[in-house]
């Protein structure tokens, strides 16, 4: 094949990639089987192609052709059939493919998805200036920057319930911004094929019938819309779903972001905040925090902490605060691979009052 060709044959697979991405995001959404998925995405973009190209003829720039005349077609068509689906399925679908590389990657590449200008349902032009402004709901729906996304959500006042993505399954909660952690039924837990372990941290939820001990498991990937929150500590609270909802949506994950309601659209808006979030909440549970202090001849303190990490996720950072008396400091931990024990030592000023001394996680992320 020409060189010229060649380039115009790998042009096309920027579209190509864009259609399949929507192809997988589209059966994703709807819970449709991975690999069922995965398999009928690939035949539909690789053996229309495939066909084109037969039609076309032998000329060298034939594979370009087709690869840009189906992924048009399919861009086109998507919309027609699915109407105001097709940005969130390429967002979904490439966030997949990325979700290896870690969060980080991930959320970049979603919201790199999203900002791909892409057709509007049933092929619509733009709408004039003139008319959005006589339109308060759709200079909203522009006004969405790629970090935000905005979720529809049912009930109101302290009932608003919103679509969650657990992995690959999606799941309506109770937004609370009262609850510190998020919570699922067993049944749910099931859904999800997750198993509560015998040795599960338990911890005390403060629900609407009153205080009741709940065990903690913790679940991999949690989708709020196209942006995802990694190892999310879930409480099993079957008394915290009801007939319409799962559970509740605790401060864990939506305290990841910045949240505002939208009442004229009924949609909360999520944004993601900038920098690395702590995430105490989630890893506290599952990280035994615990410190020796020892007086030197010289009078040197010396407080050796150790963090035994029982999570099935790496602590990529500890910070444990250590308080005597009116003196704070802080020991710094890293990288507590799972089932193991991280080890440090901090060195006070001499003659620092350390008779009586306690220890906690002030911050921490995976």
């Amino acid at each position: 094949m020409k060189p010229l060709a060649a380039c115009f044959a790998a042009s096309a697979l920027f579209p190509l990639g864009i259609a399949a991405a929507a192809l997988v995001g589209l059966g994703l959404l709807r819970e449709l089987p991975p690999v069922q998925v995965a398999l009928g995405a690939g035949a539909l973009v690789v053996l229309p192609v495939s066909g084109l190209r037969t039609l076309i003829g032998p000329s060298p720039w034939a594979l370009g052709a087709s690869g840009w005349i189906w992924a048009g077609l399919l861009l086109l068509g998507i919309p027609g059939y699915f109407p105001g689906e097709l940005r969130d399925a390429v967002a979904a679908g490439v966030a997949v493919v990325f979700a290896p590389a870690g969060a980080e990657a991930t959320a970049r590449a979603a919201r790199f998805a999203r900002g791909v200008e892409l057709p509007e349902a049933g092929g619509k032009p733009p709408v004039p200036e003139a008319e959005r402004a006589a339109e308060p709901c759709a200079v909203a729906a522009a006004t969405l920057t790629s970090d935000q996304v905005a979720l529809p959500y049912e009930g109101q006042g302290h009932s608003l319930a919103v679509p969650i993505q657990f992995g690959e399954t999606e799941m309506v909660m109770l937004f609370d911004t009262g609850a510190t952690v998020t919570t699922l039924s067993e049944a749910g837990l099931r859904k999800l094929g997750i198993r509560v372990p015998g040795d599960a941290p338990v911890i005390t939820l403060r629900t609407a019938n009153g205080e009741r001990s709940a065990k903690l498991v913790l679940v991999p990937l949690v989708w709020v819309g196209g942006l995802p929150v990694e190892g999310v500590t879930v409480g099993v609270c079957d008394e915290c779903a009801d007939e319409r909802t799962a559970g509740l949506l605790g401060l864990n994950v939506s305290g990841q972001f910045l949240v505002t309601l939208d009442t004229a659209r009924k949609e909360v808006v999520f944004q993601s905040r900038s920098g690395q979030q702590n995430r105490v909440v989630d890893i506290g549970p599952w990280l035994k925090v615990r410190a020796t202090a020892r007086v030197w001849p010289d009078e040197r303190v010396e407080v050796e902490v150790n963090a035994d990490n029982r999570s099935e996720r790496t602590v990529a950072e500890a910070q444990v605060g250590i308080h005597c008396g009116s003196e704070n400091f802080v020991a710094r931990l890293s990288d507590i691979v799972p089932r193991s024990t991280g080890t440090t030592s901090v060195r006070l000023p001499a003659g620092t009052d350390c008779d009586t001394y306690t220890v906690s996680l002030e911050h921490a992320r995976w």
